[in-house]
């Protein structure tokens, strides 16, 4: 009974310290740290220019970028590090001591850098920043939450059985070594150890522990790891982005119900999960203290003497600067003007915080390669589509040998027709023979001028957002094909046009900037602020991984239209639609069909063009 007792007393402990130190740090992290390592890699690593999709991998290849880039990931471990072990030694100390203080983590923590100081920094790092938070079990830090597989690689790879295998196959791996190694920040922080050293360490307690132990440890994170997925997927669309919490959060939470629900599950996950880093750790201090394995930490509850030796001075200095200030507050000639003034600035201080720009036009229902309840990227995919109610079908296209414009995703037909060749090896008419195989269904691989004939006669008259796919090699005789094939069949009023690659889009709107053309995006660093005023484009499609309120708020204020893709969730796109997208490209049309239809019963939006089709521009 007197244990259970003292381990509640623990529980309690741990839980105000790790509530104590998990605010200070996500304060820390998201409006100083953070803001201040994005603009030193932005202005060091980038110089102050945005890249875009592969080029991201390009842009810090040089000496230099190279060199100051890994400085700033040194210093991202170095914090992330310093989150954990305090973490760790709040709940190792509120095993000892009644009150703990917020100061009194943070200083006893700084002892633990000293393992830190090693020619191992690089692989600590590595461990640190990108290790543990993709496994985010356990060891959790606020300016690195979570590293995941970018999801336009998994979306590919869960499109075929055996990407699917591989997908598991790798989350398995990455979770046996994260158990394998467990322990390894516990030897660091409480034995001031190394990442050698540590590792070394970790063994040596697993040696020490029995089967039973080793095993019900394991298990404990792995049950985390289960519960953590599965509320996570219970709350998928719900939870709002780290990069969501900046200085425009009052505005997100007054203007969108999505965002306020987001919040308090937000709120709601970092308290269990801070419940569960005490549970977890307490377990891990008992386990250690029943193998007698588990060293001494000093408190460390000194210092308070050289904080006290300084105020008296700070005080006064304190006192001068309010006596000044009440002095000119209080003289009458001036009251009166100054709180004019200060009512003047609150104003317009409100008036630019709360001023929208309004969105390009009503919300569009996209489908993704046509839909997916056919093969992808043929003619009955986009048939469907339109009766399903999408606005527009998505189709990728690309040429053949024979330079014909062939509306087809993959580079090769492996997935699609289970054969190695390139498409740009093969002529017009052996791709046509081919039947392509997906979603369960089967089709043939028509042209761009076929399809585009068949849109025409829709009942809807659904448009064809078409994604160019050029190689480096055949860019300009696709631009210049899509544009023959446009104008002939006279289908410039239903199709718009987008690209990775931002030079096809360049030369498509060189050729006819009246048309509606955009820049798909994947993934960026630098400023999107200045990204888009420096490209000459109508919309932006990205990766639903990249929507945030943040990036959606400067596009907005910058005048773009945002189509994200792709999105197969209702409150996925419940939520992008509060933030201020103008289209939803998806899997499912029919799905965001309903979801744009409720939303527009349900809210009044102010659009700079509200008739049908894109927003005509002269030519």
């Amino acid at each position: 009974m007197e244990r259970e007792k003292s381990y509640a007393v623990y529980l309690k402990r741990g839980c105000i310290a790790v509530l104590k130190v998990e605010v200070f740090f996500k304060l820390i992290a998201f409006f100083v740290i953070g803001p201040l390592l994005d603009w030193a890699f932005t202005t060091w690593v980038l110089g102050d220019i945005p890249v875009f999709n592969e080029a991201m991998f390009l842009s810090i290849l040089s000496p230099v970028s190279l060199v100051l880039a890994v400085i700033i990931f040194l210093a991202v471990a170095l914090w992330c590090y310093y989150e954990i072990s305090c973490l760790i030694t709040a709940v190792y100390l509120g095993r000892m001591r009644e009150k703990l203080s917020l100061e009194d983590i943070l200083k006893s923590s700084k002892e633990a850098m000293k393992g830190m100081r090693h020619f191992s920094l690089p692989l600590s790092a590595i461990y640190f920043v990108l290790f543990l938070p993709l496994v985010h079990a356990g060891y959790l830090n606020s300016l690195v939450p979570k590293v995941d597989i970018p999801r336009f690689v998994v979306g590919e790879l869960q499109r075929t059985s055996m990407g699917n295998l591989g997908i598991r196959a790798i989350q398995a791996g990455y979770i046996v070594v994260f158990l394998i190694l467990l322990l390894v920040p516990f030897a660091m922080v409480l034995k001031r150890e190394s990442f050698p050293k540590a590792v070394k360490q970790n063994f040596i307690w697993y040696r020490q522990f029995s089967w039973k132990d080793r095993f019900l440890l394991w298990a404990i994170f792995i049950f985390w790891i289960l519960l953590e997925n599965w509320i996570l997927d219970s709350l998928q669309g719900k939870l709002i982005q780290d990069q969501d919490f900046n200085l425009s959060v009052l505005k997100y939470f007054l203007r969108s119900h999505t965002y306020r629900v987001g919040l308090a599950c937000w709120i709601v996950l970092a308290l269990i999960q801070c419940v569960a880093i005490v549970l977890v750790f307490l377990w891990i201090t008992r386990l250690l203290d029943k193998y007698k394995a588990l060293p001494y930490l000093p408190e460390q509850a000194g210092g308070k003497e050289g904080l006290k030796k300084g105020l008296p001075a700070k005080a006064g200095k304190e006192r001068r600067i309010a006596r000044l200030c009440k002095k000119i507050w209080s003289s009458r000639s001036s009251k009166k003007i100054w709180a004019g003034m200060l009512l003047i600035a609150i104003a317009a201080a409100a008036t630019d915080y709360f001023n929208e720009a309004p969105l390009m036009h009503e919300p569009w229902a996209i489908g993704h390669r046509g839909c997916i309840f056919e093969a992808e990227n043929t003619i009955a995919a986009v048939e469907r589509a339109s009766g399903l109610g999408a606005d527009y079908a998505e189709i990728d296209v690309q040429l053949s040998k024979d330079g014909v414009p062939m509306v087809i995703h993959d580079e090769d037909l492996q997935r699609l027709a289970d054969m190695p060749e390139k498409v740009e090896n093969l002529t017009a008419d052996q791709l046509q023979e081919l039947t392509v195989i997906s979603n369960g269904e089967k089709g043939k691989i028509p042209t761009f001028q076929e399809m585009v004939e068949a849109v025409k006669n829709t009942k809807d008259k659904t448009g064809l957002l078409v994604e160019l796919k050029p190689t480096a090699e055949n860019r300009d005789e696709l631009v210049s094909k899509i544009i023959e094939t446009v104008e002939k069949c006279n289908a410039k009023n239903q199709c718009i046009f987008m690209s990775l690659d931002y030079e096809s889009v360049y030369q498509l709107q060189a050729e006819h900037p009246e048309w509606w053309i955009g820049y798909c995006i994947y993934g960026g660093v630098g400023k999107m602020e200045d990204a888009v005023w420096e490209y000459n484009i109508d919309f932006l499609a990205v990766e639903e991984g990249l929507a945030s309120n943040k990036f959606m708020e400067k596009a907005r204020n910058s005048g773009l239209a945002v189509y994200i893709w792709t999105s197969n969730n209702f409150d996925d796109m419940e939520n992008y639609l509060e933030m201020g997208a103008s289209g939803i490209i998806t899997d499912l049309p029919d799905l965001a069909r309903d979801t744009i239809d409720r939303y527009m019963k349900d809210h009044q939006e102010y659009y700079a063009y509200d008739g049908k089709g894109y927003p005509k521009k002269k030519n």
